[in-house]
């Protein structure tokens, strides 16, 4: 679903329920995007490094947990705006980011990108002088393809050695990481979709 800006505003300023979400609000973010497959785990230890920031990323989807949510995710689709967007303020408004954090995965779409841009704005309005960055990787399809299958495959494989010995913790395997089509539709849709949003941001922040 598509929100005009008038709809998207009264929706976020609607989160504040109670007042606070401007206080616990991290004033330095880096907003992390990428292609599937680009890199955004490999990198982000070097970003939260370089930038003093909490030792571990907000990823997006991680807070995306009810079976309607992870069907739509494991099939490669987006999420409706309202929902991403509330858990991932309600996520930020931990205080162990309270110094500065990544967030991986996030926006995606032109609401979600919005949702940046306002919060930017309003903890300036609030003399906050936030400092945000948005990071994006790139890669061509092929490779993004490659690379999605790739890591499907060694998590299998590694998986497969974990039961085996008895010893270790299984890793989660992404169901669009064992489908070709479904690994080219994510690329498709994050080039069409996702890039497109992240570039209304420039010169905003």
């Amino acid at each position: 679903i598509v929100m005009d800006v008038k709809t998207l505003d009264s929706f976020l300023h609607a989160l504040d329920t109670d007042g606070h979400l401007l206080d616990l609000m991290p004033r330095k973010i880096v907003w992390l995007s990428g292609a599937p497959g680009a890199g955004k785990g490999t990198n982000e230890r070097y970003i939260i490094e370089y930038g003093h920031l909490y030792p571990s990323p907000l990823i997006a989807s991680s807070l995306l947990n009810s079976p309607e949510m992870r069907e739509k995710i494991n099939h490669g689709l987006l999420l409706d705006d309202t929902t991403v967007i509330s858990s991932v303020f309600s996520g930020l408004q931990d205080p162990i980011y309270q110094d500065g954090v990544v967030v991986d995965g996030y926006p995606r779409t032109e609401g979600q990108a919005y949702s940046i841009y306002w919060l930017y704005r309003e903890l300036e309005k609030y003399g906050a002088q936030p400092k945000f960055s948005v990071l994006v990787l790139t890669l061509d399809e092929e490779e993004s393809v490659r690379r999605q299958l790739y890591r499907g495959e060694r998590a299998l494989e590694y998986n497969k050695r974990i039961k085996k010995t008895g010893q270790g913790i299984l890793k989660d395997v992404r169901p669009t990481d064992l489908d070709p089509q479904i690994a080219r539709q994510r690329y498709h849709i994050f080039m069409e979709q996702t890039y497109s949003a992240l570039q209304t941001l420039r010169g905003k922040l």
